[in-house]
Parts: C-alpha cells; structure tokens; sequence
C-alpha cells in the first residue's frame, strides 16, 4: 500500500504544482486487498477521486502506464477502470460489512480525511479485524 500511497500523492502533487487555478486531484479512500498466502496484493485496488476531473486526470496520467517489478524483465501494467461502487460513502458502506483477518491496521481500507492531495497527508482506517 505504502508504494500505491506513492504514486497517488506525487500524481497530486504534480497536479497541483502544474495548475494555475490549484484545480485538486484528492482522493479520500483507498483499499488495497492482499492474498496473504502469496504475500502479495490481489493486484488491483480501490482508489475513490473527490471528483471525476481528477479521476479523469489520474487515468489520463497512469492508465497503460508499464513498469518494472521485482522479479528482471517482468513488467505490470496500470489498467484503470470505474468502480460499480461510486463515492466514498458508497465504498465505506460496502467495506464495512467484511471481516478482515488481517494481523495489522496496514491491510485495512482507509478513509482519507482531510482527502489526501498534494498537502493533507492525515487517514484512518476502516474496519477491525
């Protein structure tokens, strides 16, 4: 989560530093599931934009995007679609309803509040074990 974290605050921050009017692209939730048997994301997340221009400005930044992993010549490819849940409310409503059987908050989904962007980095999480 930590380097999905990474890349959606230096999306926003460059949003940020390359905009007159400081349009925001901010997201306010965050849920990466795990297989905790592989030890390795399921390999896709949920990420919820504030609006739909930053959204579309996060897809238009990231979606195809390639790059290298850990293992040599292996690359993955960010595939950036919409949600059937749409809204943070929505997502919170659908995640509170699971058991997360998780040894630490880190696996959890998280409710960004202030929404995260270029300068509000605070969160909780969402859900208990």
């Amino acid at each position: 989560r930590r380097d999905l974290l990474h890349i959606l605050d230096s999306h926003c921050r460059v949003e940020y530093l390359k905009s007159k009017w400081h349009c925001k692209s901010e997201f306010d939730f965050l849920y990466l599931p795990m297989d905790f048997r592989r030890r390795a994301n399921l390999g896709y997340a949920f990420v919820n934009f504030t609006t739909a221009a930053g959204a579309l400005r996060f897809w238009k930044a990231c979606n195809k995007y390639k790059w290298e992993v850990e293992a040599p010549g292996n690359k993955k490819m960010c595939e950036i679609a919409c949600a059937d849940i749409q809204g943070r409310d929505a997502l919170e409503k659908h995640f509170e309803r699971f058991k997360f059987y998780c040894h630490t908050d880190g696996y959890l989904p998280v409710i960004l509040s202030p929404p995260r962007d270029a300068i509000h980095i605070s969160s909780f999480a969402l859900g208990r074990p």
